[in-house]
């Protein structure tokens, strides 16, 4: 009896080791127990043909659903809004890809108190790739140059994350979970050289819709 009581024991103490201690990715430790990050990744594919505009209107949801990987609410019909303080985004790419070009069409929201938006972006291995400001309800096209440092060669594929630092809360008694910074219109990664996306309407899906059935 004593030996189950022991056991019984052991059990309730290696329970609660647990608990405070979870065998957790780092991503799962920073949004639900640290709570240093407002962005939960999703098990998306990436999968993306280099120099193809994604439309993050309503137009195109299914391809801008593979590239979503967290931090995005909607879309609207202005856009997919970045939710919480920081985004990211994933993009297959083929093996030997060099230096890319990164184009987004974005407008920053109209915050109560008319502040401007600031974009910090660099890869999910921590290569600084860019950053821009942009006026509240202003939509501006941004190009950054992407190094081919940035790209995961075991994994071929392009992890991106977006930072907030004026993310701001659109209404009282929000938390930071639900902040937002900028309306996200459309993304191309390109080849240098390769032709440049003219926003959304590129987008051959979002074509398609707008032709009719």
């Amino acid at each position: 009896m004593f030996a189950g009581i022991v056991l019984v024991a052991g059990l309730e103490l290696a329970a609660a080791w647990l608990a405070l201690h979870p065998h957790v990715d780092g991503n799962y430790r920073a949004y639900y127990i640290d709570q240093s990050t407002t962005c939960l990744n999703k098990p998306v594919t990436g999968a993306y043909e280099l120099g193809a505009t994604v439309s993050f209107m309503p137009d195109d949801q299914p391809g801008a659903q593979h590239l979503r990987v967290c931090g995005w609410a909607g879309p609207g019909g202005d856009g997919t809004h970045s939710a919480g303080t920081s985004s990211r985004l994933r993009f297959a790419v083929p093996d030997g890809t060099k230096s890319l070009i990164l184009q987004m069409w974005v407008t920053a929201v109209v915050a109560p108190d008319g502040r401007d938006q600031q974009i910090v972006l660099r890869s999910s291995n921590g290569v600084t790739i860019g950053e821009a400001t942009i006026p509240a309800g202003v939509t501006k096209v941004l190009e950054f140059e992407v190094p081919p440092t940035a790209i995961s060669r075991t994994r071929k594929r392009l992890d991106l994350v977006l930072s907030y630092p004026d993310a701001a809360a659109m209404s009282p008694h929000v938390g930071d979970m639900n902040y937002r910074a900028i309306k996200l219109m459309s993304v191309q990664l390109r080849r240098p050289g390769d032709p440049a996306s003219l926003g959304p309407q590129d987008d051959p899906l979002a074509q398609r819709h707008e032709q009719g059935p």
